[in-house]
């Protein structure tokens, strides 16, 4: 079984080599904007994932509002010997249509197993 056991929206992370430990740089969870539509330079969704065995876990990671879905994305996340895994996933340039709050999903076999929001704001 794969849960979360932290989620963040951020500027950016690094992910040590060596270590595997996790900086990261700038957490937020709203977005404000002048007019829409608008692109947002630059973020980056992580987590610290668990398991009950090591491997490698495929996730998919979807946003989506009352409108409808707005980016999918798949992933591979791998879980080490200790049974933790951490990973990050960059959004350069993400196209946001609309000032309504976003959730964003984290799926691991077709079931939900983390939900986030991005707040869209007029400003």
């Amino acid at each position: 079984m794969l849960k979360i056991n932290f989620f963040h929206i951020c500027e950016t992370a690094i992910i040590e080599n060596q270590t595997g430990n996790m900086s990261i740089i700038g957490i937020f969870a709203n977005i404000n904007a002048q007019k829409f539509p608008v692109i947002h330079p630059q973020m980056t969704i992580v987590a610290g994932f668990e398991a009950d065995k090591p491997g490698s876990y495929d996730v998919e990671l979807v946003f989506l509002d009352e409108q409808g879905e707005i980016l999918k994305s798949q992933a591979k996340i791998n879980i080490g010997n200790n049974l933790k895994g951490n990973w990050f996933n960059k959004i350069v340039m993400y196209q946001i249509p609309r000032d309504l709050t976003q959730k964003i999903i984290i799926k691991h076999e077709g079931k939900d197993i983390h939900t986030g929001y991005l707040t869209i704001n007029n400003k």
